[in-house]
């Protein structure tokens, strides 16, 4: 018998919060590990750990990061610009399954990993059937 099995839902349409400025969206996956926790990866280049800031706050997860590039200085003159550096901005809204206290959140290469775990209540369990 197969496991009827609910996913966490993050919805990724832009939630109605803006950045204090104009931003960039970074580009997102967002994909379950077997555990249940859902994984939201996004592209932030050019942005360092300080600079980044993850939040939760009345069910909505807000990501932003400050992506700028130093200046190449008076010896360079720059010949092309493919990476557009600046301000990166996306917000998320949060199912109840999420649980908001063990939110976790890294960054390695430009590419900021969020670990959304699934709340105890929201998970799978077995219930046990008593005889009588």
């Amino acid at each position: 018998m197969a496991e009827n099995k609910k996913k966490v839902e993050v919805n990724v349409d832009p939630a109605r919060v803006q950045p204090g400025e104009d931003a960039f969206t970074p580009l997102v996956d967002i994909f379950e590990q077997a555990d249940g926790t859902t994984v939201l990866l996004a592209e932030v280049p050019g942005a360092k750990s300080e600079s980044v800031d993850v939040r939760v706050d009345k069910g909505v997860l807000t990501i932003t990061a400050d992506g700028r590039r130093e200046p190449m200085g008076e010896d360079y003159a720059r010949t092309y610009t493919g990476f557009m550096g600046g301000q990166f901005f996306r917000a998320f809204a949060l199912s109840d399954e999420v649980d908001r206290d063990n939110i976790q959140a890294s960054l390695s290469d430009g590419l900021l990993r969020v670990n959304l775990p699934r709340a105890e209540a929201a998970q799978t369990r077995k219930i046990e059937i008593s005889d009588g």
